[in-house]
This record gives C-alpha cells, structure tokens and sequence, in this order.
C-alpha cells in the first residue's frame, strides 16, 4: 500500500496519535532496517498501543457504584485517586476516617499506607548509590556493623529485591512472643535481627518477601548520611516532588492532622484496630494522602526529585545470582493484569488496607487506601482499572469472541465480549466470567480455558481442563 495513503487511512480513523508526518517517517527509518511499508507499521503499531484512551465514559456516578457499601457514615471505607499522564482525573473518599468524631475519609485524609512504603525506602538507596555514599553491592555489615557476619555477605542490592535470605523481623518478633501489641523500638528490632546466626538461603540465590530488609534500610540511612530516613526522604524525594503531606512516622507521639483511624470487624461492628506505639519504618510506616500519592505516581512521567533517571532505576527488575529475573523491582512488583503490563504494590497493616497499580503503557495510576481489616483494595482497583480501561480490554480481546463446538460432547459455546469482559455462555444463555490468567489462557469456574491459535496466528479454538475430564477442544465455528 502505498505509505501516504496508509497514513490518510489511519489518521481518519483516529488511530494515530498527535505527531506531524515528518516525525512518524523519521520514526520509521530509524527503527530497523527494511521496506518503508514494514518501519512504518512498526511506529504505527507502537503508537497505536501507546495512544491515550478515551475515558469519557466514566462518571462519578460509575465509581460510587464501585464504592456503594463504604458510601455510608457508620462505616469505614475507602479513599480513591485515579492519575492519568501525571494529573488527579478523579479523588474521592468514601466511608469514615474517624467513626469516634464522625469525621469522613477525603482525598486529603492521611492513611498509614503499609507496605506501599517501601518503594520509598527503596528510592532513598538508590539515591545514596547516586550520591557515591553507599555501594550496592559491598557487605552490609560494612555500614551496619551489628549485623551477624554469615557465611556469605548480604548487600544493600539483595535487600532492596528481596534476595538477601533475611528472617522476617515480624515473624521473628512474633515468635518470641514480642508480637506487635508491646512496644518495640528500632534498636530492639535491631537486636533481634543481630543475634540470628542463619539465613533461609544462601544470599542472591532465591527470592523471598522479607520485611527485615526494608526495616535495616532505616538503620542504613541513618548510618551513611547521618541523616534519618524521614529527613532524608523528605530532602530529596517529599519537598521536591511537593508531597507536603507524607512523612515517616517515625515519632509515636506525632500529631498528625487528619490522621485516619483503622479498624476490624467485630461481634458488634467496626472496632478500633490501631497502634501507635512503634516508631521502626522502612518495611511501613509511611503516612500520605491521595492528593499527596498521585504526586509521586506523575513523578514516574515527570521526574522532581533528585533521584535521575527515576522511572528506570525504580521500576527496573531485580534477579538472582543465577541472572534470573524476578518481578521485584525497587519495592516495586512488576506484573500483568488482562494482558497489560503492571508496576505497583499492595499492603496490610493494623486495619489498614492499601492498594497501587499504575499502567506505565496509558500511564494511568489507581490508588486505594483503605482502612478496615476486611476490605481487599486490590478487588476495588481491579474494578476501577476495569471501568477506565474498559475499551482497551474490549480490543484486546475481541479475536477471543466467537462461537465453538465440541463434537466429542456435542455441546457449544459462545464466547461473549461485553465492557471489557469475556464472558462463556452456554445456548441458554446461562454465563460466567472468564477470568485472565495468562496469555491466551481463562479461568471460568473450576475450568482452566485456554485459547489455541493456527499458524496465521488466529485463535480457531480452545481447550478447557477440567476436574475428571482431562482436555476437551472446542473449535470455532
């Protein structure tokens, strides 16, 4: 086809992103060498993919009906932000901050976010290695000299990536009937990591989820700089990026405005399942803002703090010694969710309850802090990601959607597409979700889909697993 005309094509139907003709041929050449036909359906095909999608579609009113049950005043709840290209679209709480004053989650209420607190111990090491002060990959005992000297050294790498063979410190703690309810201090959580004489595994060998890392990387900014972790953070990372609403809270006396109160389910409904007697931060202890998180989301489009090439060095994977690549990046997991790639991180502690999943593709961030026992944000941030990116599923999987028989059964099946969802419909028109799984593969049930493709590369039918049936194929009809 001849290229201009190509190009008219695409540009009427919308396909093409903003960019003048010169720049998508000047794309194209570099690209790789072949016809210009070949190049530019490459930078096509790229831009394609990574055009922004329409989200007009999306009310207030579609994600209240997302957040329905917190929608009350007698209730914990939740509080939402959703960022597109570095900017809050949407912030909303819903449910009660305080159920003692009566006092309703906001956009700028200020959550304990769990676990998401590590990408920002994560990021402070990675800006002493930047700064020429602390070596990734020397023994940590040579800035931590109270940790055990092991038969192999552990690095300040194989902590941030979870490989460092490390004991839980709160599993540690729990066993020694410390548990979390005493007040324990960070020299204490020190102590008890300094008197283990072994690891799970050789350092750099396997990976393994450790929260002991995350608390020494308090311990270690403290020794390197001189400075601690909260200040530190807040030098090169809070204050640059304008997150004048997050610290670590590593003061139990604090007063902090607007602080959100946890809570768990109870005989008698939500009690309060708070504790403010722990100062030890790095594995937690962050407190934020929705207002405030979505800044450090655009931080990953339009880099403020100190820290270069940020988006890069915080989403870039770890591996093991072996050069396997693990998807664990700087306190950051790296994953899939129906097929688009993923980077973020979830988390639980007291009552609190928090989810972040950023899709760096439509560089869209979903943030949900919330604050009871019971409640899975990761659930809600599906359902979010759901309604956002809902004409992006539908396109992604409409070669999924057609009708299929089995001769051995003598049965079909019609695949149906509906919202970004596929659903398996029997001819009564009974149905039930297909659940993404993998590529080309479905859980529906108890049954494990997957999807075959001829040699074209066209799926022409599928094979569904089932408990005492072994593989049945279902061709397209």
């Amino acid at each position: 086809m001849n290229k201009w005309i190509l190009l008219l094509v695409i540009t009427i139907f919308g396909l093409l992103p903003a960019v003048t003709v010169g720049a998508v041929f000047e794309d194209a050449a570099d690209a790789r060498p072949g016809s210009t036909d070949d190049a530019l359906a490459s930078v096509l095909s790229s831009r394609v993919q990574s055009a922004q999608p329409d989200y007009s579609h999306v009310s207030e009113i579609d994600m209240d009906s997302i957040f329905f049950t917190f929608n009350r005043t007698d209730t914990p709840g939740c509080a939402v932000g959703i960022v597109c290209n570095g900017d809050l679209i949407f912030s909303k709480g819903y449910g009660t901050a305080n159920l003692d004053y009566g006092i309703p989650i906001r956009p700028d209420s200020r959550f304990m976010i769990a676990s998401i607190s590590k990408q920002f111990a994560a990021a402070a090491l990675m800006m002493m290695a930047q700064e020429g002060v602390l070596d990734l990959d020397t023994d940590l005992r040579f800035y931590i000299p109270e940790l055990p000297e092991f038969e192999k050294p552990i690095t300040a790498r194989q902590i941030i990536h979870h490989t460092s063979g490390l004991r839980d410190i709160f599993n540690l703690l729990s066993l020694a009937d410390v548990g979390l309810d005493n007040t324990t201090t960070s020299e204490d959580a020190l102590a008890m990591l300094s008197r283990q004489q072994r690891l799970n595994f050789d350092p750099g060998s396997e990976h393994l989820y450790s929260n002991s890392g995350y608390f020494l990387m308090s311990v270690l900014v403290k020794k390197v700089t001189g400075m601690s972790l909260r200040d530190y953070t807040r030098k090169h990372f809070f204050e640059p990026i304008g997150m004048t609403a997050t610290h670590w809270h590593d003061d139990t006396e604090m007063i902090v405005p607007d602080r959100v109160i946890s809570y768990r389910p109870t005989s008698r409904g939500p009690g309060q399942f708070y504790r403010g007697n722990m100062n030890r931060i790095g594995a937690r202890g962050l407190i934020t803002t929705i207002e405030d998180f979505a800044k450090w989301d655009a931080n990953f489009i339009e880099n403020r703090s100190h820290l270069e090439d940020f988006t890069r060095i915080m989403t870039r994977p770890g591996s093991t010694n072996n050069r396997n690549s693990i998807s664990y990046a700087s306190g950051l997991r790296l994953g899939r969710y129906k097929s688009l790639s993923t980077v973020g991180h979830g988390g639980s502690y007291m009552g609190f309850r928090t989810h972040y999943m950023r899709f760096p593709q439509y560089e869209l961030g979903i943030i949900v802090f919330c604050n009871k026992s019971n409640i899975n944000p990761a659930v809600y941030a599906h359902q979010v990601a759901d309604l956002y990116l809902r004409n992006v599923f539908s396109n992604l999987f409409r070669g999924y959607a057609a009708h299929y028989q089995s001769e051995s059964l003598d049965a079909s099946f019609s695949v149906v597409l509906e919202d970004g969802d596929l659903y398996l419909e029997r001819p009564d028109g009974e149905r039930q979700r297909m659940l993404w799984t993998d590529n080309d593969r479905f859980r529906s049930g108890r049954w494990d889909i997957r999807f075959r493709r001829n040699s074209g590369g066209v799926i022409d039918r599928f094979t569904i697993e089932a408990p005492r049936t072994g593989t049945i194929t279902f061709h397209k009809t």
